[in-house]
């Protein structure tokens, strides 16, 4: 039923699509135009207005509804599918109590020479997860995780916090060679974590009040104020960004953060990526791989900007640590192209596979020192536990691997409107049972 509702859901996304825009048709192929051979199709041209309600699901936030708006400029058409500047607004409600506001801007023309991406966005999540540091070494434990009890009087919620956060950051990139460009930016955020009281769940027992209690997680952590700049590199030649067929995309930078609270934290964080874009069938089938890294390199980090991996298909932020290491593949098949409403429709499949572990461990002496702290809980009258929460060596006594895999479907609008669907396993339920998720754009 879980799975019918999200294709419902899908359903209702690409039927209620209706665009405003000012075009002429024609047949696409500039130098700019990533072409579809023997293919005449639509050239879009001055502004193009999508505006539509957005159905998402997602495993740790749950239904959503909300309204998304995408505000493309294609120009004279000559740069089609690529645009001149771009502009998204996306508010949602989900159905376990988060609500989520974000604005984003993107343009390579705004600034001559350069490109400008910019991100305003807020959360307020009751329900956020937090399943501890350290990847396996924080055991999960299913049964304290029952959202609800049959009389809707008592639940469980020991693997979530309260999150607000409000952030904003600004990124500009410059040419220095073909393919290579420079980039810098500035972040700022400001964050508020709580004990959870949504509804009938009870936090005060939480995983995430043992770490404050215990003093895994700093007082000063838990709120505040976090600035960064950043620097580095990024080598990018892929045939067209939102769904590339061909070419390569790496990033390397290095993040200086400070973060203020009852003090001043300063922190060094290097980030490495590396895609690849392999067609197999051209214009057809593309396989697509990411290696990635992130981890801290010089002072310390508050839990909430630790580097973290949140495979597809388990728990969010379930690997977190001050260094984490992932990778994953993704097999893309187009099944259909077609036009309708005077737009570019396409349809396609994807499989997919995960895999990450922390690779730098988050004051791991600390957190096995407090595996005896245990806890119980009376659900609907029974009681459950005593269970190790914090550190379990029973479990695991060092990182393991964490893996998922799955499959799902895709629709773009113009090439650049990009809807995709996905449904992951983890191969350890300690990551997660399953996962359903309806995405803006591919993962990577």
């Amino acid at each position: 039923m879980k799975h019918l509702r999200a294709f419902s859901l899908f359903a209702a996304h690409f039927l209620v699509v209706t665009t405003l825009s000012a075009e002429e048709p024609g047949t696409a192929g500039s130098k700019d135009h990533v072409a579809i051979p023997h293919r005449r199709e639509i050239v879009k041209k001055g502004w193009n207005v999508g505006l539509l309600p957005a159905f998402y699901y997602n495993n740790d936030l749950g239904f959503s509804a909300g309204v998304l708006g995408q505000l493309f400029d294609y120009g004279d058409g000559t740069v089609y599918p690529n645009y001149r500047h771009k502009l998204m607004a996306n508010v949602n409600l989900y159905s376990r109590g988060a609500k989520q506001i974000s604005l984003t801007y993107d343009s390579k023309y705004l600034i001559s020479g350069k490109r400008l991406t910019a991100e305003l966005s807020y959360m307020d999540n009751p329900l956020c997860g937090f399943y501890g540091f350290n990847g396996a070494v924080s055991p999960y434990h299913a049964d304290l995780d029952t959202k609800k009890s049959a009389d809707c009087t008592e639940g469980i919620a020991f693997y979530a916090n309260h999150q607000r956060m409000l952030s904003a950051s600004v990124d500009l990139q410059g040419r220095v060679a073909d393919g290579l460009t420079w980039i810098g930016g500035a972040s700022y955020s400001w964050q508020l974590y709580s004990d959870t009281d949504f509804r009938v769940y009870d936090g005060a027992e939480s995983l995430f009040h043992q770490y404050v209690e215990n003093g895994l997680i700093p007082e000063s952590d838990i709120h505040g104020h976090r600035v960064g700049l950043k620097g580095g590199l990024v080598y990018d030649t892929r045939d067209f960004e939102p769904n590339p067929e061909r070419g390569l995309y790496a990033t390397v930078t290095a993040s200086g953060g400070m973060s203020v609270s009852d003090g001043v934290r300063s922190s060094v964080v290097l980030a490495a990526d590396f895609r690849h874009y392999l067609p197999i069938i051209p214009s057809r089938l593309t396989l697509a791989y990411q290696l990635s890294c992130k981890t801290l390199v010089a002072g310390s980090l508050p839990f909430y900007a630790m580097p973290a991996f949140s495979m597809r298909g388990s728990f969010s932020s379930r690997i977190v640590g001050n260094g984490v290491a992932w990778a994953s593949t993704d097999l893309r098949l187009c099944v259909a192209r077609f036009q309708a409403f005077r737009q570019n429709f396409e349809l396609g499949l994807v499989g997919f596979a995960d895999a990450g572990a922390v690779i730098r461990q988050y004051r791991l002496a600390e957190q096995s020192a407090l595996g005896k702290v245990s806890v119980k809980k009376t659900l609907d009258g029974v009681v459950r536990g005593p269970y190790a929460s914090i550190f379990d060596p029973s479990i695991a006594t060092r990182e393991r691997l964490h893996s998922s895999a799955g499959g799902g479907f895709w629709f773009s609008m113009n090439k650049n409107f990009i809807t995709a669907i996905e449904f992951g396993r983890p191969f350890n339920q300690q990551d997660g049972r399953f996962g359903v998720y309806i995405n803006m754009g591919f993962s990577f």
